[in-house]
């Protein structure tokens, strides 16, 4: 049966059933960034080649060259310079928003677990023990650097864990090629991975097109194999309505390749701004509660004999 693409795609019972038994996880990529006007990928590395030729790093005529490489090939070079130069490169004048926008908002008031590979810091969701009518950023619980990612936290709603580091610990961020696979070789990044994938129901928001690389490298460190019996990896992603066929081709690429339901959204009336809409809808559906006790016992077993 053809899943014909709609502006507000429903949300799936076993996200609504996640939320309520606390195995909820957000994940959210750079797509959300972008909403409020932080750059992409591409952006962030366009802005990095262009500051180093504001510091005369390089000319006009290598930043030309430069910028025909793929986005982590310019970022992995433009670090390589800065270095050899003496000229640190801040990424984080780059990560601030610029325009409101309701994606945050509406992801934050669903008060879930959230993992992300972004940098920034809009993600800000209220932990349920404190939870109040005004969100205040300073109460967020934050993880970031390989020390720090324990699967024990994925059970704590409200977590933000900065897969990728955050702007706050610039020593914690993954830049380059050579950090990119370095984290992934790590033994705790993929025993996280893995305890993520097996015991969370996930949703990836966020991720777009030009990023299944970056999705595609953490569903493959993970180990995830697909489960036939549950669906417990989504993905939201944009399309054309006339990008049916195309639609229907990824779903069965993301389900048989990395057990990703794949729940297209149609981007047709406002563009990538859908998107607030779809999480708007969404996050009235979703009712986040602490995980029950006997998971948690259940949980803290496992990781005591996997150590």
């Amino acid at each position: 049966m053809t899943d014909l693409l709609k502006t507000l795609p429903p949300v799936p019972d076993e996200i609504i059933e996640a939320a309520k038994d606390g195995r909820l996880v957000l994940f959210v990529g750079a797509g959300a960034s972008m909403m409020v006007g932080m750059p992409s990928w591409g952006g962030l590395a366009g802005a990095a080649l262009n500051s180093l030729v504001e510091n005369g790093c390089i000319n006009y005529s290598e930043l030309e060259q430069l910028k025909k490489l793929d986005p982590k090939k310019q970022l992995s070079i433009a670090d390589f310079i800065s270095q050899e130069k003496g000229t640190p490169l801040d990424l984080r004048q780059h990560l601030k928003a610029r325009w409101s926008s309701s994606i945050y908002p509406n992801i934050n008031s669903i008060k879930a677990t959230c993992v992300t590979t972004n940098y920034d810091h809009e993600l800000s969701p209220q932990p349920l023990e404190d939870a109040s009518e005004k969100e205040t950023k300073a109460s967020v619980v934050r993880k970031s650097g390989v020390e720090n990612l324990q699967a024990a936290d994925l059970k704590v709603p409200g977590t933000v864990i900065h897969l990728h580091g955050d702007m706050d610990n610039p020593d914690t961020m993954i830049v380059t090629t050579r950090d990119y696979l370095a984290h992934y070789d790590e033994i705790k990044v993929q025993h996280f991975l893995s305890e993520l994938f097996r015991d969370f129901v996930v949703v990836f928001i966020g991720y777009g097109l030009e990023e299944t690389e970056i999705l595609e490298h953490i569903l493959r460190r993970s180990g995830v194999k697909d489960n036939d019996n549950e669906r417990q990896r989504f993905l939201l992603q944009p399309f054309f309505k006339n990008e049916q066929s195309l639609y229907e081709r990824l779903k069965v690429y993301h389900q048989k390749s990395f057990g990703v339901h794949l729940i297209g959204y149609a981007r047709d009336e406002k563009d990538y701004r859908q998107l607030e809409d779809v999480i708007e809808q969404w996050a009235l559906k979703l009712n986040v509660r602490p995980p029950s006790l006997v998971d948690d016992i259940d949980m803290m077993d496992r990781i005591l004999n996997d150590e």
